[in-house]
Order: structure tokens, then C-alpha cells, then sequence
């Protein structure tokens, strides 16, 4: 995982755990010192292809992490 897409996640569980609700694009960018929300989305876009998060389509605060340890969990 690259640097950047790490600091993406980490802000997103910080920010859940502090305000209950996942950041919009926005938040993310200015919180991980991005300029642009597209760079974000590409990033978010990623994780949601490695399986880490889920991005509901057109849904507010639509940003869902999953826990890998389930997963592994459940595997056994």
C-alpha cells in the first residue's frame, strides 16, 4: 500500500471514530493536505478495489471500511 493511500485510510477511521460518519472528499483532502478532491477519489477508488472500503454511489457520507481480520476470520 502506497503512502498516500495509507494516510487516506487512517484519516477515514479517525474521522468515523471522532465524528461517526464518514468525510466527504473534501474533508479528506484538506485533512491529508491534497489540493484536489479527484486525486482523493482515485485514491479512495483504489482502496475500494483492493477490498479495504466500499463507496455507495450518489450516498452522502457513503464510505464503509471493512475489516480485514473478519475476512481472514472467516476464511478459516
Amino acid at each position: 500500500m502506497t503512502e498516500r493511500k495509507r494516510q487516506i485510510l487512517e484519516f477515514i477511521r479517525a474521522y468515523i471514530k471522532i465524528h461517526g460518519v464518514a468525510p466527504s472528499y473534501d474533508t479528506i483532502a484538506k485533512g491529508i493536505g491534497m489540493k484536489a478532491k479527484s486525486n482523493v477519489h482515485r485514491l479512495v477508488r483504489r482502496l475500494q478495489e483492493d477490498g479495504i472500503l466500499e463507496v455507495k454511489p450518489r450516498k452522502f457520507y457513503g464510505i464503509k471500511l471493512f475489516d480485514k481480520t473478519v475476512k481472514e476470520i472467516a476464511s478459516l
